[in-house]
């Protein structure tokens, strides 16, 4: 009775071990740093310029809409390095200076015109 029931223990743990091996999830790596932090090659230099906050819903980030002076349908859409609380309103207008760069994690374009980047912001306010 004794031997059954450490077969069955056994049996039991073997199984466990099994589930527990194919049900792992790959784990993302949280210790990226952002490339914010990280030197880069300043692509544009905006002074100026006026934008729309905007939130990208699919990477859970705030971004500036900036339409191209001149033209019909382009568009920068710039993911902010740093983004104060009080500037987080979807809508809200601003006036920034900054610089663009590019990183190998932004999203790709989903609009003709669109050109995205990340932006190191040198100074914001809000347009009356």
């Amino acid at each position: 009775m004794v031997m059954k029931q450490i077969k069955f223990i056994g049996f039991m743990l073997c199984i466990m071990i099994v589930t527990l091996a194919f049900s792992c999830e790959d784990i993302k790596d949280t210790t990226k740093t952002s490339p914010c932090t990280e030197s880069y090659q300043n692509i544009k230099s905006l002074k100026n310029v006026t934008g729309i906050i905007g939130f990208d819903m699919i990477n859970d980030k705030y971004i500036i809409n900036i339409h191209t002076e001149g033209t019909i349908d382009e568009m920068i859409t710039a993911y902010p390095c740093e983004l104060s609380d009080q500037l987080k309103k979807v809508g809200l207008k601003v006036e920034l200076d900054g610089e663009l760069f590019r990183g190998d994690d932004l999203p790709k374009p989903t609009l003709g015109g669109q050109e995205i980047f990340y932006i190191d912001i040198k100074e914001i306010s809000v347009v009356n």
